[in-house]
């Protein structure tokens, strides 16, 4: 596929998010009826503390926020998934990408999930259905994901997903007042596609 004709089809897509769902999660546009949800983790500062941006300071920014990720969602220029927990219907967190380099042809992801549903594997769940989505329907090469050097919980969810480290940036970035140091991990197709034979094979045999 030719970069313009990958670019319009990118654009094509996310002005129509499709919707998917997991075991336990349905990734799908997030919408105003998300406000209240969103706004209950978003003034977490656990939440965000490894992030770029700070807590909400009331809800009136959240409800800003998702009117301005409408226009985007329109204009096929945001590319994040709201995630909803089939189990109560709660509006729980995003998982998307956060960059679309189409001429090295990657991708980064990025997350954010409610403290409140941390440590049930549920991102792990979200990142291996966008991951499979970006190889297998856009054809990248490679997908990158980034976190700021202390934050324990994001390098799990990465590992979890098959990334490696692939370098460190020291001081590379400054974020709240301060020079933070950035962690890269990656994942090519090739290895993304022989994790999941490997996979596949585990569960068949515990099935036989």
């Amino acid at each position: 596929m030719t970069k313009e004709k990958k670019s319009k089809k990118l654009k094509e897509i996310f002005s129509n998010l499709p919707r998917f769902e997991t075991k336990r999660l349905i990734m799908r546009r997030i919408d105003e009826n998300d406000c209240e949800d969103m706004f209950e983790y978003s003034i977490d500062s656990d939440v965000t503390r490894y992030l770029t941006w700070q807590p909400h300071s009331d809800i009136n920014e959240t409800k800003i926020y998702i009117a301005d990720v409408q226009k985007k969602y329109e204009t096929g220029k945001f590319f994040d998934w709201g995630l909803e927990y089939k189990q109560d219907g709660k509006f729980i967190g995003t998982c998307g990408f956060t960059s679309i380099n189409i001429n090295k042809n990657t991708c980064e992801v990025g997350y954010v999930l409610s403290k409140n549903y941390w440590g049930m594997g549920l991102m792990p769940e979200a990142l291996e259905c966008i991951m499979d989505f970006a190889f297998n329907y856009f054809g990248f090469d490679k997908i990158e994901a980034r976190f700021l050097e202390g934050n324990a919980n994001s390098k799990k969810v990465m590992e979890k997903a098959g990334m490696i480290c692939e370098k460190i940036d020291r001081n590379a970035m400054h974020i709240k007042g301060e020079y933070r140091t950035i962690h890269t991990y990656s994942i090519t197709k090739e290895k993304f596609e022989s994790r999941k034979t490997e996979l596949n094979k585990i569960v068949l045999n515990k099935i036989n």
